[in-house]
């Protein structure tokens, strides 16, 4: 069956949105246009890749060819016209199974209501307090989910710098980070706006952040399987900024340099996202987790900040230097023409 394979990067404000009747705004439409072609590093070879439908198809194919990439790439609405297919998003929600039934692809090739509920349901942030539940020693603070603006106010009180999150969201858009709750008016209307929207929001106390990093995993029938890691930076909103792309067995090391305990921890991440997560989800999957200064100068683990019940840049990452041979510093850039991928 022919694979095709679609970047959606708007998934985590849809899932927030959680009707099939969502609309990306502006600057998430031009992501996707100028990133269009992102998963061509995950697809297999002689698959296919989704552009939009005012992308010149001829341009994409000779990039594709200049790079040795044996992808072809079709024009959304004419994904039915393939026949038979595997659809490959970069995450699954409603708003755009509802674009692929209005495209003529058949619903017995798309996920069911039910399955999509599934996936919003462990997408909500909620699933890294089960995973840190579900760990056999406390590594770190774990988040508490709190649903009033007085509850809210009193962790804020507790515990100066800490970070709030919505329920939904991803690649560090709707984080909030607390530094001066005092002098900060924005806050409590972003706070108010987010109860209002999402019904609660998950409460972080602030670490002294030394590596980001991530497993990234495939679940299947059931099963977890280990793809590999990727080490990352982010900025001081947690928004991803670069990361690293180089042979897994290097990445493996430097991680183990900074936390020789790692690989234990990971084991028992992948053993409770086999019981979580693997029996009613079918796709990737990836953990961001983090190494921090603790209060006596050691370096300590959080073993699971996010869950992204979806594709990631880190797979990407995992996939050209593994897959591709490729080396050096992924990174998205932005300006007045648009968005470009970056490898230096």
């Amino acid at each position: 069956m022919k694979g095709v394979y679609i970047f959606n990067p708007e998934h985590d404000l849809a899932l927030a949105h959680g009707a099939h009747n969502y609309t990306a705004p502006p600057f998430a439409r031009q992501f996707r246009h100028d990133m269009r072609l992102l998963p061509v590093w995950v697809a297999t070879a002689g698959s296919y890749i989704a552009i939009p439908d005012d992308c010149p198809v001829e341009e994409d194919r000779r990039w594709l060819y200049d790079h040795h990439l044996d992808i072809t790439p079709v024009h959304f609405s004419k994904i039915a016209d393939l026949g038979p297919c595997r659809i490959h998003p970069w995450g699954w929600d409603a708003a755009l199974r509802y674009r692929l039934l209005q495209a003529g692809v058949l619903p017995e090739y798309l996920p069911t209501d039910d399955e999509l509920d599934c996936i919003r349901r462990l997408s909500h942030r909620r699933t890294s307090i089960t995973v840190h539940q579900a760990l056999e020693n406390a590594f770190s603070p774990g988040p508490v989910e709190l649903k009033t603006i007085e509850d809210v106010r009193a962790f804020i009180k507790q515990h100066p710098g800490c970070y709030l999150k919505m329920p939904w969201s991803g690649s560090g858009k709707g984080i909030y980070r607390v530094i001066d709750p005092e002098g900060d008016n924005h806050m409590p209307r972003w706070i108010d706006g987010a109860l209002k929207r999402q019904g609660s929001l998950l409460c972080e106390v602030g670490l002294d952040r030394i590596q980001d990093f991530a497993i990234e995993c495939m679940c299947r029938d059931g099963h977890t399987m280990f793809m590999g890691y990727s080490v990352f930076d982010s900025d001081f909103h947690s928004q991803f900024g670069s990361g690293r792309v180089a042979p897994m067995e290097e990445l493996h090391e430097q991680l183990l340099g900074m936390y020789p305990d790692l690989d234990p921890v990971i084991g028992q991440v992948l053993m409770a996202i086999d019981e979580l997560i693997a029996p009613h989800y079918n796709g990737p999957l990836g953990i961001d987790m983090m190494m921090y200064r603790d209060e006596n100068g050691n370096i300590a683990l959080n073993p699971c900040v996010e869950v992204n019940l979806r594709m990631t840049m880190g797979m990407v990452t995992v996939a050209m230097g593994s897959r591709h041979g490729l080396r050096g510093n992924f990174s998205i850039t932005a300006n007045k023409s648009g968005f470009f991928l970056k490898l230096s």
